[in-house]
């Protein structure tokens, strides 16, 4: 959509033109009389092409679409690392590593239902990643470049590059050929940052990394950086301390039991098939740490983590079963094998962090004990034993279908359709809504789908304003604030009743809340709607002393 900068100025006045503000629930900077993204061009490149092709319907399926490459993605990276070595136990690895991504709890699938750039990026990094194991250096450099057009941290996956590229013997010829088409695949990205920023390295999310540039570099050197930014400061080393054991407990929450399989495939990988090691262990082990540095921890950015490691974990699962379907296991010690497995899925029913995944699994290595059990089954059925990790991992999310899960968003079509039509009842279109992210960030939603500006409060400090001085602003040039609260922080708008008045437009709780685009569960108890509205005594007083409320309002 687009956006008018004029709102900025009417907002923010005291706004300097010669800094970089944050505009937009982060989403843009405002500098002078221009508005730009402050997110690469990749991701909405894509969106136009799907809008160009068929239109906002398109581009919500843009996401689900890449989700469905994505899961083949997985599988096709999956085979190519095992079957130089086992082509059986290559199917098995890559059919249970798709059925993974599906149940393990990592989150990935919020991103293939949300028009969000993370998945694109991810699909791009682990295409390059497979173009390298197949020695296809010019495709993954362009993949490579790509996807830092979209997220420019996708520059972690290089080390995974790198590292199949050393376990193959360097070539510099491939190395020359993969950087160039990396540097193609960018440029985009160095083009937009040129225009915005003035040369190809000002990125425009370099301000979150302030605070830790401000370390490393001389003063001479700081002062001398060109782009100046009113916010960031979010990537911080001294955020390890606590954000590192959250990401990994985010992990080990997700994995669950599977993470001993991760270990599993990651040793057996280790001896005999290294190019796979190169490929899935370099990202994870330098992207978490990395975005432990991050002001909190959050499964958004461990997905390439998540996805890299999948396929060790399905590796692992498909070893162990084939190794206890093996006739040359002594039957008592099999037996003995399976009561303990039994007893795993049994017994952990309780425990959240074993995980549905892992139990399914157990339930494939009962089945593998079985089958090398019986003295008279065929070879080639025993050798299926490869497969059951996937079958198992199928029974589930079978099971999840017919059981009905509850996954189904209760906000969809129809609720978007009328909330739309309800909320956009009560605020014209020359309104302007402030409201709080504690209602579940309301204000995106009222911007895209009411076409109506939406500020946080939390955001208005960014740029040198606070919500009274916006609202009276607003209202002196003519626009209609509203303010969109709980009930509970009405309490924070007391400051304008000595200046202006508040009216009441409208309340409502529980679920009604969603037809004002608020999340029930944060605004169930109670929101409410407010209009600022000025009398001719206020507007005359206020236009009097005009000067007095820009400079202190």
């Amino acid at each position: 959509m687009l956006h008018d900068p004029t709102i900025f100025k009417i907002v923010a006045p005291r706004a300097n033109p010669t800094r970089a503000h944050d505009a937009l629930v982060q989403t843009y900077f405002w500098r002078g009389d221009v508005a730009y993204s402050r997110y690469p061009p990749g991701f909405p490149a894509l969106l136009a092409v799907a809008g160009l092709i068929g239109g906002e319907a398109a581009q919500h399926a843009l996401n689900p679409l890449l989700y469905l490459v994505m899961l083949a993605l997985v599988g096709w990276l999956t085979w190519a690392l095992v079957a130089p070595r086992d082509r059986l136990l290559a199917a098995g690895a890559a059919a249970t590593a798709m059925w993974l991504v599906l149940v393990l709890p990592t989150d990935v699938h919020l991103w293939g239902i949300t028009v969000a750039r993370d998945l694109p990026a991810h699909v791009l990094g682990l295409l390059a990643v497979l173009a390298a194991v197949a020695r296809r250096h010019v495709w993954s450099g362009l993949a490579l470049g790509l996807a830092c057009t979209i997220r420019p941290d996708a520059i972690l996956y290089a080390a995974s590059l790198a590292a199949v590229l050393w376990v193959d013997g360097v070539r510099l010829r491939a190395l020359l050929l993969g950087i160039g088409a990396f540097l193609a695949g960018a440029s985009p990205l160095a083009a937009y940052n040129t225009l915005t920023g003035g040369h190809p390295f000002a990125f425009t999310q370099a301000g979150e990394f302030t605070e830790l540039l401000s370390r490393l570099l001389s003063p001479a050197a700081a002062h001398a950086r060109t782009i100046v930014f009113d916010s960031g400061g979010a990537f911080r080393l001294a955020n390890l301390r606590e954000t590192l054991p959250a990401s990994l407990a985010l992990l080990g929450r997700a994995f669950g039991g599977t993470a001993l399989l991760v270990a599993l495939g990651a040793v057996w990988a280790a001896r005999v098939r290294r190019p796979m090691v190169a490929a899935l262990l370099p990202y994870p082990l330098l992207a978490v740490p990395f975005y432990a540095c991050w002001s909190h921890a959050d499964a958004r950015y461990l997905t390439g983590a998540a996805l890299c490691l999948i396929p060790l974990a399905a590796t692992g699962a498909t070893l162990a079963c084939r190794w206890l379907a093996d006739a040359a296991r002594s039957g008592v010690w099999r037996w003995l094998v399976l009561v303990a497995v039994v007893l795993g899925v049994v017994g952990s029913g309780g425990f959240a962090f074993v995980g549905a995944a892992f139990r399914a699994l157990l339930v494939a290595f009962a089945a593998a004990v079985v089958l090398g059990s019986v003295p008279r089954i065929a070879v080639a059925l025993r050798s299926s034993a490869a497969l059951a990790p996937a079958v198992a991992l199928l029974s589930l999310v079978v099971l999840r279908i017919l059981e009905g899960s509850g996954a189904r968003d209760p906000f969809q079509a129809p609720q978007v359709a009328r909330a739309r039509a309800t909320l956009g009842a009560l605020v014209p279109l020359d309104g302007v809504v402030i409201t709080s992210e504690a209602l579940g960030r309301p204000a995106e939603n009222v911007a895209h789908y009411l076409g109506v500006p939406a500020f946080y409060a939390s955001e208005l400090p960014l740029l040198r304003t606070d919500q009274q001085r916006a609202a009276l602003l607003l209202a002196m040039a003519g626009r209609r604030p509203f303010f969109l609260v709980a009930d509970e922080q009405a309490a924070s708008l007391a400051p304008l009743r000595t200046s202006a008045g508040l009216r009441v437009v409208a309340r409502r709780r529980g679920d009604a809340v969603l037809d004002w685009f608020v999340d029930p569960r944060r605004g169930g108890g109670g929101v409410v709607l407010y209009e600022l509205v000025l009398s001719l005594e206020q507007r005359a007083l206020l236009r009097n002393f005009k000067g007095h409320v820009e400079g202190e309002l």
